[in-house]
């Protein structure tokens, strides 16, 4: 078994791995303070936020740029906390097969917060440097995704 294998089908529940999504390459992760739009209170904090399922975590790889490349439209994003189907839903954007994005991979020590509790999320208050990092592209993990009202563009 490969570790793409490893990481996509631990089990989220007692996870071994924690994860987490960027369009940036970076060579360690840094807490920041984070914001979420519905003010929900346990997404709002400055920390290293990750997540035990490597689905949730490519969703975090590839939202940004699409933002990017939507800038001029009323767009909007969901990203499924719960790992349930589809991991994450958006609307008004353009996407496109050959973006990419990185996902950083952490032994789950232990010393992670599981917030909220029960949950696929965990921060960390430190820096973290990662145990491994994969390139991922978008046309790859597209069908984890649903877009309602999309507009897209090929290269």
């Amino acid at each position: 078994m490969n570790n793409l294998d490893k990481y996509m089908n631990q089990n989220q529940n007692n996870p071994e791995y924690l994860f987490h999504g960027s369009p940036l390459l970076l060579e360690k992760l840094e807490p920041r303070e984070s914001h979420d739009s519905d003010e929900n209170i346990e997404n709002i904090d400055k920390a290293v936020f990750v997540t035990s399922s490597f689905i949730t975590a490519s969703a975090y790889a590839f939202k940004d740029t699409i933002k990017k490349l939507s800038d001029r439209l009323h767009w909007n994003f969901i990203v499924s906390q719960a790992g349930t189907m589809p991991i994450m839903e958006m609307a008004n954007v353009i996407t496109n097969d050959a973006i990419e994005g990185y996902i950083y991979v952490f032994k789950n020590n232990n010393l992670f917060k599981n917030d909220p509790p029960g949950s696929n999320q965990y921060k960390y208050y430190s820096e973290l440097i990662p145990i491994d990092v994969i390139k991922i592209k978008y046309k790859d993990y597209k069908n984890y995704y649903k877009i309602n009202n999309s507009k897209k563009i090929s290269k």
